[in-house]
């Protein structure tokens, strides 16, 4: 069997797209199974349309001899891989991980909404209309769709009408225990937040949280956030907050295991890697409440995106001892043996099956 894995991105690009195309490559080619990586890469530096017509044209001459194309989401690589599908009469899957429009729509900074409301809102522009269009028809007619959680296949079961046999769920893995060794005990009272600084991620919310935080307990807290992204420049006006760039993932992972609590205040976070390997390592999680990793249960402590005061009385309670040791114990009893090895088996069955 061969495939043609579509993703914007791949190493030495960083961002979760090209970790996951690299990790599914090695694991499908250590079980005899050929694997072709078509990325953006150079490409980025050709101005539109002509760069997506070169992708089109690389995924074309990559995917000749293939069995089917795998794309990593619904229009950069979606619209190319569906195309070359239609062409070639090749299998075409898609996965799902995030949601361009919803994206697109609260960086411009027109909306300040969840995911879920942001879909159950009648008000779009007529070229959000029409994207959604286009991801309907390619959502119907790939042969299977490839989520991460129930919560967004639930949400685009809803308003794109595929049919629910063409999907299935193949979780996000946690992290091997040499990957994140446990490391329960924090070195400080640091609050920790790792990744692109966006609008969605809601960081502002959190500064001003840790704000009224610090003037409620006589403990060191400190907030610190690593990352890079278009709202640093409206971030780094506040004082008391340690800004980095993003760290080398080794030196991520001993960061993480230094703080006390890491914060995922985001408007919506489907499965988001920083709280698995938060997890993973035995560490505190404050998790938005719009997650698809709500299904862990009743072990982590979700937050309203919202309402400041529900993260304040969250912080404040984590920062009692005895409140911290129980929330530890808790999340050493979450089911973490779901690994990558675990995601190429759930790919490899699934492309076997589709191809019968």
């Amino acid at each position: 069997m061969k495939i043609v894995l579509a993703t914007p991105i791949y190493p030495p690009d960083i961002g979760g797209p090209a970790t996951y195309a690299q990790k599914l490559k090695q694991g499908f080619e250590g079980r005899g199974i050929s694997t072709t990586v078509v990325s953006y890469g150079n490409l980025r530096k050709i101005p539109q349309p002509l760069r997506i017509a070169c992708y089109v044209a690389n995924l074309l001459k990559a995917s000749l001899g293939a069995d089917a194309i795998y794309a990593f989401n619904a229009i950069s690589c979606g619209i190319p891989a569906c195309f070359c599908g239609k062409i070639l009469r090749k299998r075409f899957f898609i996965r799902l991980g995030g949601d361009f429009l919803w994206e697109r729509a609260v960086e411009q900074g027109r909306i300040e909404q969840t995911l879920r409301e942001y879909y159950e809102s009648s008000v779009k522009t007529l070229r959000e209309r029409l994207t959604m269009f286009i991801i309907g028809k390619i959502l119907k007619s790939t042969d299977k769709i490839i989520f991460t959680s129930d919560f967004q296949r639930q949400i685009y079961f809803k308003h794109y009408g595929f049919r629910p046999e063409k999907t299935v769920i193949i979780k996000n893995p946690f992290p091997e225990a040499k990957e994140a060794p446990l490391q329960t005990t924090p070195e400080n009272y640091k609050i920790l937040y790792a990744g692109r600084l966006l609008k969605l991620k809601n960081l502002e919310f959190l500064i001003k949280v840790f704000y009224n935080v610090l003037s409620k307990t006589d403990k060191p807290l400190t907030l610190k956030i690593i990352g890079e992204g278009p709202e640093k420049t409206n971030l780094i006006k506040y004082d008391k907050v340690t800004f980095a760039s993003p760290l080398p993932h080794q030196e991520l992972m001993a960061e993480m295991g230094r703080s006390y609590i890491c914060v995922l205040p985001s408007l919506t976070e489907i499965t988001p890697n920083f709280a698995l390997e938060c997890l993973a390592m035995g560490k505190p999680v404050l998790l938005t409440k719009e997650t698809g990793l709500d299904t862990v249960g009743n072990s982590l402590i979700l937050i309203d995106p919202r309402d400041g005061a529900d993260l304040e009385r969250k912080i404040l309670y984590l920062l009692d001892e005895k409140n911290y040791a129980d929330y530890v114990e808790k999340i050493k009893k979450i089911p973490m043996n779901y690994t990558w090895n675990d995601v190429v088996k759930e790919h490899e069955k699934s492309f076997i099956s589709w191809s019968n």
